[in-house]
């Protein structure tokens, strides 16, 4: 059994190579004629990034007083649950999502 066009695509890889020489020389001399990369940085970004940092050096994220109050309530066994505001505060922070 004969099998048709089987040059073919040893000549199409041929002419692959050639354009893929060509192009790589054509990208060498584009990139050492290209001016230098540079980054400018928007001046609200500097300004958020400078609020935020404020922000976590003036006060810490949580209040240790109010944990330790926590952990020796649940030691004791005095910590209670109020189901009703849990609920309330998940509903809340739902709407506030929702409305962004």
């Amino acid at each position: 059994m004969k099998i048709d066009n089987s040059g073919s695509a040893v000549g199409a890889y041929a002419n692959q190579s050639k354009l893929a020489k060509r192009d790589a020389g054509t990208q060498a001399t584009a990139a050492s004629s290209a001016p230098t990369d540079s980054v400018e940085i928007n001046p609200l970004a500097s300004r958020i990034s400078a609020l935020a940092s404020q922000a976590s050096d003036s006060e810490p994220s949580f209040d240790a007083a109010k944990v330790d109050a926590i952990k020796s309530a649940i030691a004791s066994g005095s910590f209670s649950v109020d189901p009703g505001k849990i609920a309330d505060s998940l509903i809340a922070s739902t709407k506030e999502l929702l409305n962004q």
